[in-house]
């Protein structure tokens, strides 16, 4: 999947513990699928249809802890991060208001829906691969919740369109990040012990530990294979109140 890598303008907004001024800035990363473990989904046929699995919902987390890493820099530290938010995402003449969700009634579209021309570093549009910095998915079966669970995330996965078979007025099939309708939705609960392990140190802020919190949820269900994330419009929506608690005290 790494020659499907793009450069994406990401939107970012913070503000710092100590200053009042709100900070908006945009930042320019390259999301590589192959680097963040995302492998060919449900409807993947290249040239045609370029269909990572959990795209949407891996894309969206990638890009909020994108602008929370520039935050943290600029803060000095996640116990220093009052507010952090990603507004939109760009690349060439795609790009996407809001984070894809399973309550929104938005169309969004997928970056690789064949409207679309990206902004990659390369003319050719091909990147070197790169070795992948998360986890691959576990084969089927192989996952198991541990039996002690002192922090939880518990919340809703949806999927199912993200390959729409209606075709738009040009003839073309639109591949989608979110419908105003998924086709399938799943009530999640996972235990969270190992990012409470990983960041209790950091002590980060109350909007911190939520956007770390929301990217482990969704990096966790692909990892665990969770029903639908072959689904290039798989999305979650977490609870992250445990998460909260256990990372900042706060109730």
């Amino acid at each position: 999947m790494a020659q499907y890598s793009f450069d994406a303008t990401l939107q970012c907004e913070f503000t710092c513990d100590g200053k009042s001024d709100l900070v908006e800035t945009s930042v320019t990363r390259t999301f590589n699928p192959e680097e963040q473990g995302l492998m060919p989904g449900d409807g993947h046929h290249p040239p045609s249809f370029i269909a990572p699995s959990s795209l949407g919902s891996v894309f969206s987390a990638w890009a909020e802890r994108e602008c929370l890493n520039h935050a943290e820099k600029q803060c000095l530290n996640l116990s220093l991060i009052k507010t952090s938010k990603f507004k939109s995402a760009t690349s060439g003449d795609w790009s996407m208001q809001e984070i894809p969700s399973c309550s929104s009634k938005t169309l969004v579209r997928s970056p690789y829906d064949s409207r679309f021309k990206l902004a990659r570093k390369s003319q050719s549009g091909l990147l070197l691969p790169a070795k992948s910095i998360h986890p691959q998915p576990l084969p089927p079966g192989i996952h198991q919740e541990p039996s002690k669970c002192s922090t939880r995330i518990k919340g809703k996965s949806c999927f199912g369109d993200c390959v729409i078979t209606e075709n738009d007025s040009d003839g073309k099939v639109p591949l989608t990040l979110m419908t105003d309708h998924p086709y399938g939705t799943e009530d999640q609960n996972i235990c969270a012990d190992d990012l409470v392990k990983s960041y209790a140190e950091k002590k980060p802020t109350r909007a911190a530990a939520e956007i770390l919190c929301r990217e482990y949820f969704a990096r966790r269900l692909l990892y665990i294979k969770s029903m639908g994330t072959s689904c290039a419009a798989f999305r979650t929506d977490a609870d992250c109140s445990q998460v909260i608690k256990a990372l900042t005290g706060a109730k």
